[in-house]
């Protein structure tokens, strides 16, 4: 069989020779097919075959078996999928693969069931770790899956940890910490809660519970070690990737990161290391900070690696999302009735906001920007709209994330200028929290699929991992059921059929990122990325797509996970 790189160097001699790939470019033979399967192909007629054939990086050939294996080289390698889904490579415009690398070596969560599970996990590490050093958590699990409802207390892990610091994330906007971690914070009975946070206190005592939501999580992060070395961070990011592209994965969005990782990434990138697409948004909030991302437009992009723009954090999480109407009171974490979440705008406010976008739209790059309340969302679509005014921005893919409680309004003006929606299944994890918040009615229609789709948006799909776990089919379980792992059923009039929902993590999500003329769907000159699937999705009950497994996946030709097949 042809190498690798040989096939990629054939494939880029045909490039050199012409801007357009011709018929007989093509002509030539193929080097790997796969063929007797189901293969969603995902294009315009979402039409199905039963074989394709790989040339180089790119498909070649999408047909019926006879036809396709005619394609065949004499060195072809032949894989007879044996009745097995094929769809294009899962693509998540919303993945944090720097955090969930650095979270590899952290304790994982997702299986404690209680408070003491929690604290046998963390002194489990406790054990193993110096004192005076940092015991951290995963990001990835959600206190709702305890029996108690709760995020453990300092006090409660001061028990199983008195001399380290314990450092529990939950998500990218709660934290818990115990009695050590506290005080290397500098937090005491008389801190001040910052803007736009809250220091979770007892409302007996006045003292600090240990948890700090939104910015006042600051405090604590500020107090942990640095992040590792370049080349340890680049090691685990490998390992992440390859994670990854066990669940089908090939193409991620990672939103909101600094120059040190994107340097990172390049090197990954330049070393060949890279097996996923990795399109980057620099994270701002700043005028300053904008102008410092778009210093980053100058990385050389490729189909590995991209400079996509800047992603605008402008709210919290369930806990801070910013909303037109006070949240529930929730006893001992949110006792203020007129408590409405935090908007964290630029200094300059609103007006800053927009002269950031005006440098991001004269720089023709994309804009993401992260909103979860629906106040919030306003906010974003009036600006967007002022940039609009004088730069159109349909063709920069300008998008909200998260989109949990858009209002009719907003979601008329958003398709109307063309703003694109990335929305993630949160409430697989969250769904408990917006409920205990937000109340029933706004729990079951956060993140309303159904209803931006109706409205004529153009819709993407992802996980926010590792915040909720980066299973793509939990994903497009929770998009078809709109079920928990609570065992909730949130919104059931927001779901959405199985093939939208692999639309949303193909087709739909390379055309927020720009590149669906290479990627997305399964057809003739298109990068040859693609899953190999252990049940066909479209067919099974949605209830069944969680236990969805990828037996092989492929990225540009290479087959970088293979299980089962």
């Amino acid at each position: 069989m042809i190498s690798t790189r040989a096939r990629h160097l054939l494939t880029a001699s045909f490039l050199l020779a012409g801007s357009l790939l011709t018929e007989s470019a093509w002509a030539q033979p193929a080097d790997l097919i796969l063929h007797n399967g189901k293969i969603v192909t995902v294009d315009k007629n979402f039409a199905t075959s039963e074989a394709v054939a790989v040339r180089g990086d790119r498909f070649v050939a999408v047909g019926d078996n006879a036809t396709v294996l005619k394609e065949a080289g004499p060195n072809a390698q032949i894989i007879d999928l044996d009745g097995r889904t094929v769809v294009p490579g899962l693509i998540d415009t919303h993945l944090h693969m720097s955090m969930a690398a650095l979270n590899r070596p952290a304790v994982k969560l997702l299986d404690a069931r209680s408070v003491d599970d929690v604290k046998k996990l963390i002194g489990e590490r406790v054990t193993q770790t110096p004192p005076g050093q940092w015991v951290i958590a995963s990001s990835g699990w959600h206190e709702s899956l305890l029996k108690e409802g709760r995020l453990p207390t300092r006090y409660e892990l001061d028990e199983v940890s008195a001399n380290n610091p314990v450092f529990i994330p939950r998500g990218g906007h709660v934290v818990t910490v115990n009695s050590k971690a506290l005080e290397l914070a500098g937090i005491k009975k008389d801190t001040p809660d910052p803007k736009g946070g809250v220091i979770v206190r007892d409302p007996a005592t006045g003292e600090a519970t240990g948890v700090l939501l939104e910015t006042a999580a600051y405090f604590a992060r500020r107090a942990l070690p640095p992040p590792p070395s370049p080349t340890e961070h680049a090691r685990l990011l490998r390992e992440a990737m390859r994670e990854l592209n066990s669940y089908g994965l090939v193409s991620v969005v990672e939103p909101g990161i600094d120059e040190r990782t994107i340097q990172i990434y390049a090197q990954l990138r330049d070393a060949g290391a890279m097996t996923i697409r990795t399109d980057l948004l620099y994270r701002a909030l700043t005028k300053e900070q904008v102008q410092k991302g778009l210093a980053q437009a100058s990385l050389r992009s490729d189909d590995m690696l991209r400079f996509a723009g800047i992603k605008y954090p402008l709210d919290g999480g369930v806990e801070g999302a910013r909303l037109y109407e006070p949240y529930q009171i929730v006893p001992s974490e949110q006792p203020d009735p007129n408590y409405r979440g935090v908007l964290l705008l630029p200094p300059g406010g609103e007006d800053e906001y927009v002269e950031g976008l005006k440098l991001a739209a004269a720089a023709k790059v994309q804009v993401q920007t992260h909103a979860v309340g629906d106040e919030t969302i306003d906010v974003i679509v009036r600006s967007y709209e002022r940039v609009n005014a004088d730069t159109p921005i349909k063709d920069l893919r300008w998008t909200i994330m998260h989109v949990f409680l858009p209002t009719e309004g907003a979601l008329k003006k958003m398709n109307e200028l063309g703003i694109m929606a990335t929305a993630q299944d949160h409430a697989v994890l969250l769904g408990h929290n917006q409920r205990r918040w937000w109340g029933d009615k706004r729990a079951g229609y956060a993140i309303p699929i159904r209803a931006m789709l109706d409205a004529g948006m153009h819709v993407g799909g992802g996980t926010d991992g590792p915040v909720v776990p980066v299973d793509p089919f939990l994903s497009m379980w929770w998009m078809t059921t709109r079920g928990t792992l609570n065992g909730y059923q949130l919104g059931p009039e927001q779901a959405i059929t199985p093939r939208e929902a692999l639309q949303l993590y193909t087709i739909n999500n390379a055309i927020v990122m720009g590149v669906e003329k290479d990627r997305g769907s399964i057809e003739n000159g298109k990068l040859a990325d693609l899953a190999v699937l252990s049940q066909d999705i479209l067919s099974v009950p949605p209830q069944a797509i969680r236990e969805t497994k990828a037996l092989m996946t492929m990225v540009g030709g290479d087959i970088v996970y293979r299980s089962g097949i």
